[in-house]
């Protein structure tokens, strides 16, 4: 669903990165990732309440259903907090993901992750390590050794398996989060991996942009 009734208003998503993903049956998927501020509160309130992920993955059970909604919620409260540093992610003109990250001097701390599918029974290919991606850019751009992550480990998916793919380790936790941590060393060796499967173009783009002339949900 397309809407124009925000044309007056100021949102600032700014669209900073093209990428095209190579997933393992060799088919490539674009993908857009734009940066979020805290005056894309209102889009992303809307994404969230009009995403019927029920419907985009019926083969989930209704537990593991609200642990994800939670998790997207989460994810949405924090972008654009001052703290916080915040992607959402596009296939075409439908989005597909969100990560919000906590910026530390020594230290950087991914709150929250979470993809979805935009058609039926069809995960987006790579649309978490493009997140992840951007993240760790971001983050060897900055002079902090270490990323915490909490894994959800009743939601969906097995988040504490994806992350280790990514490099994490797990660090302690309880019965439904796994604490994890990886390291300046070890992203630039998860990068070498992530650059082979997802090749980012910058857009050069500054300029804020309308979510709701840019983007449908």
């Amino acid at each position: 669903m397309q809407i124009n009734n925000y044309n007056t208003q100021k949102f600032t998503g700014i669209h900073i990165l093209n990428t095209k993903c190579l997933s393992r049956d060799n088919k490539i998927t674009r993908l857009k990732v734009f940066e979020l501020s805290p005056d894309d509160k209102l889009f992303l309130r809307y994404m969230y309440n009009n995403l019927e992920l029920e419907k985009l993955a019926p083969h989930i059970d209704s537990n593991k259903m609200e642990v994800w909604y939670t998790m997207l919620k989460e994810a949405i409260t924090l972008s654009g907090g001052e703290k916080f540093k915040s992607y959402l992610l596009a296939k075409g003109k439908k989005p597909c993901g969100i990560i919000t990250f906590e910026q530390g001097k020594n230290k950087y701390e991914i709150t929250r992750v979470c993809t979805f599918p935009v058609k039926k029974g069809e995960k987006v290919p790579l649309a978490g390590k493009t997140l992840f991606k951007t993240a760790f850019e971001d983050f060897l751009k900055s002079s902090a050794n270490i990323i915490h992550i909490d894994a959800i480990k009743n939601g969906p998916y097995d988040t504490v398996g994806k992350y280790m793919q990514l490099g994490f380790k797990p660090a302690g936790g309880g019965n439904f989060v796994e604490i994890m941590r990886t390291t300046r060393e070890q992203v630039i060796k998860s990068m070498q991996k992530l650059n082979s499967l997802i090749c980012s173009k910058p857009t050069g783009k500054t300029e804020n942009v309308n979510l709701f002339d840019e983007l449908s949900v």
